[in-house]
This record gives structure tokens, sequence and C-alpha cells, in this order.
């Protein structure tokens, strides 16, 4: 028995050093940075008048809650998430969708090429987008007879033409990672539906979507965290213009912070943003697992 224990400890004390490297790297990264933003908006905290550093409690989030530009912000925000991540899950799933059936030849050529947007910069990606918009030379102008309307200049189209762009960046994951969970999906209960009289429909609602529930849980809620920080797309393409219509949290958080020289606000907008995550994905992810079953 004393041996067996002297192993166990020393199998679990293997398993910690293998864990510290990354447990150093997810503190340095993120817990410590973390702390620090929650730490900075309590204070006043300006870059032009770093002398005066002074815990004013919390004068930054009043401030911030009484901007009406913080809500106009949270409400752009929301639209650009919404509508990128529904559509790319909806195009990501009919073309997995697509690529899962057996009558389509050449699904592995389809499925990389479909894939490549994906390894493209967000940089590159944006300036791409930039030259397909060009009201003069563009090929969407060209192709739609839009003469020289700019989409990207105009108030009413530029989040659209954001939210484009980074359907086609991001798709291309979303629709690997659907496909992956349809090829997951038992086939007997397919085939037993099907003796029992289910419609091709049928078969989808109530046994595809359940079966591939948790695949769907986790690649919507990345999507909806990874677009609540797009900064890259916004910021090169349209600079949160025009007249503001594209200024997003990302944005609005870098002016204030940054071009404002307000550490202190900016780091409240950052909490406030970071709580408002936190809260939805614990909702969103309870919400969801009543959807999964286990087969």
């Amino acid at each position: 028995m004393g041996e067996i224990t002297r192993k166990k400890k020393k199998i679990n004390w293997f398993m910690v050093m293998l864990l510290v490297p990354a447990l150093a790297m997810l503190t340095v990264t993120i817990i410590i940075p973390v702390f620090v933003v929650v730490g900075m908006s309590f204070f006043h905290y300006n870059l032009l008048d770093m002398g005066n550093i002074r815990w004013n409690n919390f004068s930054n989030y009043k401030a911030v809650f009484t901007d009406s530009e913080f809500i106009r912000t949270f409400g752009r925000t929301l639209v650009y998430v919404c509508g990128t991540v529904i559509a790319q899950f909806f195009i990501g799933l009919g073309v997995a969708l697509l690529l899962n059936s057996g009558s389509l030849r050449g699904r592995k050529v389809f499925r990389s090429l479909l894939f490549l947007p994906w390894t493209i910069p967000s940089l590159v990606v944006a300036v791409t987008w930039m030259f397909i918009f060009q009201p003069q030379y563009g090929i969407v102008n060209y192709l739609l007879g839009l003469g020289d309307y700019s989409v990207l200049g105009s108030p009413k189209t530029a989040m659209l033409g954001v939210i484009i762009s980074a359907v086609w960046k991001q798709m291309p994951l979303m629709m690997i990672m659907l496909l992956s969970g349809l090829q997951t999906v038992p086939e007997d209960l397919k085939e037993a539906a099907e003796i029992d009289g289910a419609t091709g429909a049928q078969k989808f609602w109530c046994i595809t979507v359940p079966c591939i529930m948790p695949v769907v849980k986790t690649v919507t809620l990345t999507s909806i965290v990874s677009n609540f920080q797009m900064f890259v797309l916004f910021f090169t393409m349209t600079g949160g213009g025009p007249v503001r219509a594209t200024t997003t949290l990302p944005l609005y958080t870098y002016e204030t912070a940054f071009s404002g020289f307000n550490l202190g606000k900016g780091a409240a907008i950052g909490v406030c943003w970071l709580v408002f995550l936190v809260i939805f994905s614990t909702v969103y992810n309870r919400v969801l697992s009543s959807k999964e079953v286990e087969y």
C-alpha cells in the first residue's frame, strides 16, 4: 500500500508540473491584466495627468453609464455581433450539410478551398474588402451598378460592409466545426427514424440538431465573444465612421483610453463589457445545455 501511495503522489506531482507552464501563461496573459484593468477602473487615471493618479470610487462607472455614446455604441456592437454570428451560422450550417452529403464529389477539395479565408490575417481581409467595396473600381459597385456609391462611406451600409467581410473571414471555421459535429451523428438513429416514416425535415430537427447542439453551443458562443472583441476590421475599413456608424465597443474603448487619454474610464468600459459577456455566456450555456441529448 505504501508503494502505491508513493507512486500516486509522484504521478500527481508530474501532472502538476505539466500544468505549471500553462497556468503561468494564463496568469501572466489573462488573470493579472484583468485584475489590473479592474483596479484601474476605480482610479482617476489620465495620461495627461500622470502625477495625479487617485482613487475615485465609482466615478468612472458613473461617467460610462451617463454617457449616451456608450449606450449607442453598445447597441451598434449588438447589431454587428448578431448580424455576423447569425449569417455565418446559417451559411456555415448549409455548407456543412452539403459537404456532409454523400452525393457531393470532391468534398475534400471544396473543404480545403472554403477553409482558406479563415487562414488569411484580419488586416489583409480588411484591405481586400476595402478594394472590393471601392466606389470607382470595386467589383461590388460594378456588379450591382451602384456607380460611385461608397458602401463603406455611407452610414446606412457601412456596418453591412464590415459584417460581410467578417462573415467571409469567419464562416469557414464555423463550417468545419459544424461539419465535424454532423459527422458524429449516429446513422442508426437516422435509419430507425426513416423506418418509422420520418421525413428528412423531421430527422434533421429531431435527431441531427439535438446531437450537434454541444458543437453549436461552443462555436456560436466562441463567435459571439470573438466578434465582441473585433477591432481590426473596424479600425482599418471604416475607423468607426462615417458619422460613428461603425464605432463599436473595442473602438470606443480605444478612443476613450488612448485618444482621449482617460485610462480610468476606458478600463471601466472594459469591465462593463467583461461582466456582460460573463453573464451572457453563463445564461447562454444553461439555455442551450437543456437542448442537448446524450447517446
